[in-house]
């Protein structure tokens, strides 16, 4: 019987690895486990040409080894960004991270300092059972991050640092919502944790970025998802119902820029991808042997969400 862990990694390929790595260590204070090489069969496994080559920084918050980062810069490739341009109700590939902050206010100006751009300025949100304060801001590789400070239920952050909590969740925007529950809940076996919906009653300004007169014309369904049953590194799935977006899935494929893949550590393997295999239209990849930085040798496979996110799931080998 197989057992997911947890989600340890989300996968960032950026265009310049000395700016982002900057931002999270120097700015958000985390800690860097260690700078790799990327193994060639890694690069194979990707379907990259064998001229191609790349670097890796994994770092973490606090020393947390949930929720961690890690950054891949590709050299010798051919590159776009995954959501060019993106706005939060397009769909494809990841959406957004979600970092806490002590402070969403005093950190908003630190940002615009960097050179982050917020789809609107700091604002008070109820979602479900959370009262926060939330922005998102587009930073590099046309990437979103949001930046939260919870209320209610109240949570003290202990770290003191700029970041100090993992990405603690991130966020799908897909086009059919029954289709994600059915792939994530159905097939892959994920749990919900919960659903919520927000909606404006007035013309107003609203995280997402939508003009005034769709404000309340749009809303938004989410769905909280965890693969291994717990509340901590778990995601969402959103549908904006009332406005189209782009479709950036085509793009959402390594070597490109933005946040690339999921990987997820489990035990038994063999188990969970023999499941995989009978479930209707899903197609997982070969269970492949590689070499993982920090972990060493691993047995791990892949597959693609219907909005073409990529999980890939591995077992450490003792």
């Amino acid at each position: 019987m197989h057992t997911i862990i947890n989600i340890r990694e989300i996968l960032y390929s950026v265009g310049n690895m000395q700016k982002v790595s900057s931002f999270f260590e120097k700015y958000g204070g985390w800690n860097r486990v260690g700078k790799y090489t990327t193994p060639e069969a890694t690069l194979q496994y990707w379907g990259l040409p064998s001229s191609a080559a790349a670097e890796e920084i994994l770092i973490q918050s606090n020393h947390v080894e949930n929720g961690q980062i890690r950054l891949i810069a590709f050299d010798k490739v051919e590159q776009k960004c995954i959501r060019s341009s993106q706005q939060p109700w397009d769909t494809g590939g990841i959406m957004d991270i979600n970092l806490r902050v002590h402070e969403v206010e005093e950190s908003f100006e630190q940002l615009k300092e960097m050179g982050f751009h917020g789809l609107s300025d700091p604002l008070l949100q109820v979602m479900g059972p959370f009262k926060l304060y939330d922005i998102l801001m587009r930073g590099y590789d046309d990437t979103i991050i949001a930046f939260t400070h919870r209320l209610e239920p109240p949570m003290e952050l202990t770290a003191q640092i700029h970041l100090p909590t993992h990405v603690y969740k991130s966020t799908i925007t897909v086009r059919d919502l029954e289709e994600a529950r059915e792939f994530y809940v159905d097939k892959l076996g994920y749990n919900i944790l919960s659903e919520y919906k927000v909606t404006k009653d007035s013309p107003q300004e609203n995280m997402f970025g939508l003009p005034f007169n769709l404000a309340d014309k749009v809303t938004c369904h989410a769905i909280i998802l965890s693969p291994h049953g717990g509340k901590d590194t778990d995601f969402q799935i959103v549908y904006f119902e009332g406005v189209d977006g782009k479709d950036h899935s085509n793009n959402a494929k390594v070597p490109n820029k933005g946040f690339l893949l999921y990987r997820v550590e489990l035990k038994n393997i063999s188990d969970y991808h023999t499941k995989l295999q009978k479930e209707e239209k899903l197609a997982p990849g070969n269970i492949t042997t590689l070499e993982i930085h920090p972990y060493g040798q691993v047995q791990c496979f892949s597959l693609s969400s219907p909005n073409k996110v990529i999980w890939e799931f591995f077992e450490i080998i003792n």
